[in-house]
């Protein structure tokens, strides 16, 4: 049985238009929801060879992919589910932190009331693809919401950053989302607080509330190492 047989399943048969663009949304929400594992080799004769497809969307689906950071394509070698190691994932959260504070006080310098509206109405599709455990569209919204904010600032500087910082953070969050959150509804929580201290219009309170907010995660990823540390060191002692 291929290895792609279960990963893959489409919820709908694949029509012609925007083929590559239907794939790629078929293997983001196999690795997504781990059917998909990290490291694991992308084939695309037998991707296409499970969706009934010709390799070429395949070839472009796992170019967009790579692009944002969820493959691995080495030359000669081909393409793999990409996996974030400890180091590069600590420098990605830290980073993102501090842009993070300074988007958010500029969205508080130079955004208006319709640009607070907007993120109110991504927190309601969150909401919603978390009440109906969409990890993926989680996951979307999720970006979607940080983006507009990052884009809401009038500082082109920051919205042209933003690409770079979009591929990290879907590679992280596709992992760490279903790992140290109750649910997937609590990662939707945790963005009114956001949206109340923008409406505030306070950049001293938004600023330190939007960095602490991208460090959570990493503190329970800290949280989590070092509960590993203290059983394999019990089990030891015990042996």
């Amino acid at each position: 049985m291929s290895d792609y047989q279960a990963a893959l399943q489409p919820t709908k048969t694949l029509s012609r238009t925007l083929l590559s663009d239907q794939i790629y949304d078929v293997l983001i929400d196999a690795i997504a929801a781990g059917r998909l594992e990290p490291g694991q080799r992308l084939v695309e004769s037998e991707i296409a060879r499970q969706l009934s497809v010709s390799q070429a969307p395949v070839r472009e689906a796992l170019k967009r992919l790579a692009h944002g950071g969820m493959v691995l394509q080495l030359p000669r070698r081909g393409s793999f589910v990409a996996t974030i190691d400890e180091k590069t994932a600590r420098r990605t959260y830290q980073l993102r932190a501090l842009l993070e504070d300074h988007a958010a006080r500029e969205f508080c310098s130079y955004a208006d009331d319709t640009a607070v509206e907007k993120l109110a109405g991504v927190l309601t599709e969150m909401r919603a693809a978390a009440a109906a455990d969409d990890l993926r569209q989680v996951i979307e919204q999720d970006i979607n919401f940080h983006r507009t904010v990052w884009e809401s600032t009038g500082n082109d500087l920051l919205a042209r950053m933003w690409p770079l910082v979009e591929g990290s953070l879907r590679a992280v969050t596709t992992v760490s989302n279903r790992i140290y959150f109750g649910s997937l509804s609590e990662i939707a929580e945790t963005h009114q607080p956001l949206i109340d201290s923008l409406h505030g219009n306070d950049p001293d309170v938004a600023g330190p509330l939007f960095r602490e907010h991208v460090t959570v995660v990493w503190h329970r990823v800290d949280a989590a190492a070092a509960g590993g540390k203290a059983a394999r060191s019990t089990r030891k002692s015990g042996s």
